[in-house]
């Protein structure tokens, strides 16, 4: 035979075939792959259908006695009695399922299996499968309703399900709040904002935006919020924070009826013009009116006197003389008058047919860590029983223990807690904001004077007197027993210079610093843990007059405040009548003096004396306070259980105040 090699005859196949090994290889593993697929189909195939595959052993739980359940065991000849493979592998599939319990079994029907499977389990046995209805009828037997799971009996006893709260119904609030309800919710702590429907928008509340006027009534949607509680307004020379809104119509008041308007600004001595759109309930236009003034609510003196630096502001409007005796809803600062307001501040106005005697403000809390919970409870009783009717409290960030007692003293009506944040861009996370403050002094003290002054406007037709105290402060009534026989005193020992009242009566300071106890043993009969009571030592040397005071303010009188005194008054310059220390003195319970004072060594620690005169209400003190700690948990020697709250029934707690 000849091989041709010019490519033509048989020969040239073969010659071909033989010169290209790559293609060949190629080609006999293409042939392999696809008969090693087809092999495994078909043993696939087979093996699920075999009996032997099929005889998977279903257990079940040792504690029925139940013998293990097979295929082989269900019948003899599983062909009989399937009428296709799918059939076969259906309830192959639901006995797996039952053995690893993915199916929840549930009490079948005595008709669900037929005769030939029961004699491989208990004549009283039964078996319902998922998809019965698909399946023959040797296994579904006569009537066998069809069932969505499997469950294997014996006798009178179910298997217990694997998972057996598989059917329950979770337990998930499901209610549902309207907008209104969620208005109304939040106004509880964001203070400013208006009720509704005042505030609801065109579908859901009163059509103020239906108005001839230029200005839009502005909804919940438009307004401009700033850490939560503070609305904004940017003008064209500096941004405003607004907190608070109130009705101003005191007798002595020489604008008349108007409106006071609490808020920050990053300017000192703002020179932009700025108007108030007031609403009315039932009316649909405004009233407008231009804001007369920025009231500063701090001196220049202090420091932090500088642009970009928020500073504290009170701004006014006259209420129209057509709509005196008509109090407004709410209220917008704007630039011009017919500018779209981004703001709206409820007007807060609450004014009782009688006053009561004392409310005490105190700024915001900012005790992140420290829990001063035990120290709080005889504060708050210790106020309680001198006099004080409401105390009423602004929280930063506090403890958890502090918290749980605030909350309690909510429930008893004694306390009053308003949630607050600093405006702009002033740090806001709790920790941040703890080392703000306590390194930017003035930064601080220039934003507690807003919870301050809102306590005071909030509360101006309330009470007839309003101090600012610190927790760790106590107006002391050297003579009388509580604080409205004090006043009674003080007021009638200052009308011999001045026959008239003061805006507010100063009472100088005294310092109990803690180690004053050193070199001295805890006082028998009383709490070691009821501070006040236990530190009895103070300095022999009070601050100097006007020094550090504290004062209870006259309402009637006062226009803004500063910690330690009034800053503007209502007619003129503010009167503040000192009180002799033979009256009353403000005993301060510190661990140290005040920075700013020399000498603190030299002139008060060293130089002491005891002074008793917290021990006329001890006893009071130490029930009081021990009842309460001991309901809240604080003190573990009782069982919480076996005490009922010591103010559950007011009648009871009007008991032990007097007590």
């Amino acid at each position: 035979m000849s091989i041709s090699l010019n490519g033509t005859g048989g020969g040239s196949t073969m010659f071909r075939f033989v010169a290209r090994p790559c293609r060949r290889a190629l080609l006999l593993l293409l042939w392999l792959c696809m008969a090693y697929g087809v092999f495994h189909w078909a043993v696939k195939d087979s093996t699920v259908d075999s009996p032997r595959m099929a005889a998977l052993e279903v257990t079940l739980p040792g504690r029925l006695g139940v013998a293990p359940l097979t295929m082989a065991s269900v019948h003899p000849n599983e062909n009989e009695i399937f009428d296709s493979t799918d059939q076969k592998k259906l309830f192959q599939s639901s006995v797996i399922a039952a053995k690893i319990g993915a199916i929840s079994p549930q009490q079948p029907s005595p008709a669900a299996v037929p005769d030939s499977v029961g004699p491989a389990l208990n004549t009283s046995s039964s078996v319902e499968m998922v998809g019965a209805s698909s399946l023959p009828s040797s296994i579904r037997g006569n009537g066998a309703a069809p069932s969505g799971n499997l469950a294997l009996t014996l006798g009178s006893s179910t298997m217990t399900p694997r998972y057996p709260w598989i059917d329950d119904e979770p337990l998930v609030d499901k209610e549902t709040k309207t907008v209104e309800q969620l208005i109304l919710e939040a106004a509880e702590t964001i203070r400013n904002i208006p009720t509704s429907p005042y505030i609801l928008g065109q579908k859901d509340g009163p059509k103020f935006y239906k108005n001839s006027s230029c200005a839009r009534f502005p909804t919940i949607y438009d307004i401009e919020f700033s850490n939560t509680y503070w609305q904004t307004l940017k003008t064209s020379n500096g941004t405003l924070h607004f907190y608070g809104a109130y009705y101003d119509i005191r007798a002595k008041n020489r604008l008349g009826p108007s409106l006071r308007i609490l808020g920050m600004m990053d300017r000192i001595e703002p020179n932009v013009s700025t108007y108030c759109q007031i609403w009315f309930e039932k009316e649909k236009e405004p009233q407008f009116a231009k804001v007369l003034e920025y009231k500063y609510i701090w001196f220049s003196k202090w420091g932090n006197y500088r642009q970009g630096v928020f500073q504290p502001y009170l701004l006014a409007c006259q209420i129209p003389k057509h709509h005196h005796g008509k109090v407004p809803k709410s209220v917008s600062v704007v630039e011009k008058p017919c500018h779209a307001a981004n703001n709206n501040m409820r007007v807060q106005f609450d004014k009782p047919p009688k006053k009561k005697g004392f409310a005490v403000c105190v700024k915001g809390l900012d005790f992140l860590h420290e829990d001063l919970s035990v120290r709080l409870v005889e504060w708050i009783e210790l106020l309680g029983i001198l006099g004080a009717d409401k105390i009423f409290f602004y929280e930063l960030a506090v403890h958890p223990n502090i918290t749980k007692v605030l909350r309690y003293y909510q429930t008893t009506g004694q306390v009053d807690v308003t949630p607050l944040t600093l405006p702009g861009g002033q740090p806001n996370d709790p920790r941040i904001r703890h080392i703000y403050l306590g390194k930017k002094v003035n930064h601080k003290r220039q934003n507690e004077v807003i919870p301050y002054n809102d306590c005071l406007y909030r509360n101006l037709y309330n009470y007839e007197y309003i101090a600012l105290l610190d927790i760790d402060e106590v107006i002391m009534p050297m003579k009388a027993d509580n604080w409205k026989e004090l006043m009674i005193q003080v007021d009638k020992k200052s009308r011999q210079s001045k026959n008239d009242s003061r805006a507010s009566y100063n009472f100088r300071n005294i310092y109990f610093l803690d180690d004053m106890m050193h070199g001295h043993t805890w006082f028998p009969g009383i709490p070691k843990y009821l501070h006040m009571l236990q530190h009895v030592y103070r300095s022999r040397n009070y601050t100097k007059p006007g020094q550090y005071v504290k004062c209870f303010h006259n309402p009637e009188r006062v226009i803004t405040l500063h910690n330690h005194f009034p800053l503007a008054c209502l007619n003129g310059s503010c009167t503040s009548y000192p009180v002799g220390t033979d009256l009353a003195q403000l005993q301060h319970y510190r661990a140290d003096c005040v920075r700013a004072l020399k000498n603190c060594d030299k002139d008060y620690r060293r130089n002491s004396l005891l002074d008793t005169t917290i021990w006329k209400y001890k006893d009071a003190l130490i029930d009081r306070a021990g009842r309460v700690l001991r309901y809240l948990g604080f003190i573990p020697s009782t069982p919480t259980s076996t005490l009922s709250s010591p103010v559950s029934d007011p009648s009871n707690y009007n008991a032990i105040r007097k007590r």
